[in-house]
């Protein structure tokens, strides 16, 4: 409705400028039209919205602008829920986890890192499991959490289940995912 009562202002100023006479008349109609126009322009682009996709699946469902083809994806139905159920988080710079292992033995560190990342996982399915090589210490961490408190806990659970590991467990500051 509003840009419909602009288009008509437009329209009598360009009726204005027809019946006028002076230069400066002229001037002034055309000028007034030329800023009616720029006031009318954002009004048209906001009345679009461009609905963005949820997620990379949807993305790819969307056919190519320029050719039309669409990306057909060939894969198990679980592992589209795992992507979309998966809870994106944000990262807090302020969080705790518990690490379990770090080593800089060149021939088993990697071995020994992935070995007890598999064996974490299956007995705490609840809790993510990092791996990270910061040169030269393969490191394994259990845990995204916001305070001391809540990483010992876990670290307690660890130690019983894990008597081994309890000269490398403590409790470390990191970057974690809420």
């Amino acid at each position: 409705m509003l840009i419909f009562s602009a288009v008509v202002s437009l329209l009598k100023a360009s009726d204005i400028a027809k019946y006028s006479h002076t230069k400066e008349e002229r001037m002034k109609s055309f000028f007034s039209i030329f800023i009616l126009f720029l006031l009318v322009l954002p009004l048209s682009a906001q009345e679009e919205t461009e609905v963005k996709p949820a997620n990379i699946f949807e993305t790819l469902a969307i056919p190519d602008s320029v050719t039309g083809g669409v990306a057909v994806i060939t894969q198990d139905p679980r592992i589209e829920a795992l992507m979309i159920d998966r809870p994106s988080g944000t990262t807090v710079s302020g969080g705790y986890r518990v690490q379990v292992f770090s080593s800089n033995t060149q021939r088993t560190a990697k071995t020994q890192a992935y070995k007890i990342e598999k064996e974490l996982r299956e007995a705490f399915p609840e809790h993510m499991v990092y791996v990270s090589y910061a040169a030269p210490f393969w490191k394994v961490r259990v845990g995204d959490f916001r305070t001391s408190a809540d990483a010992q806990a876990l670290r307690t659970d660890i130690v019983s289940t894990f008597p081994n590991l309890r000269s490398e467990t403590y409790i470390v500051r990191d970057h974690v995912n809420l």
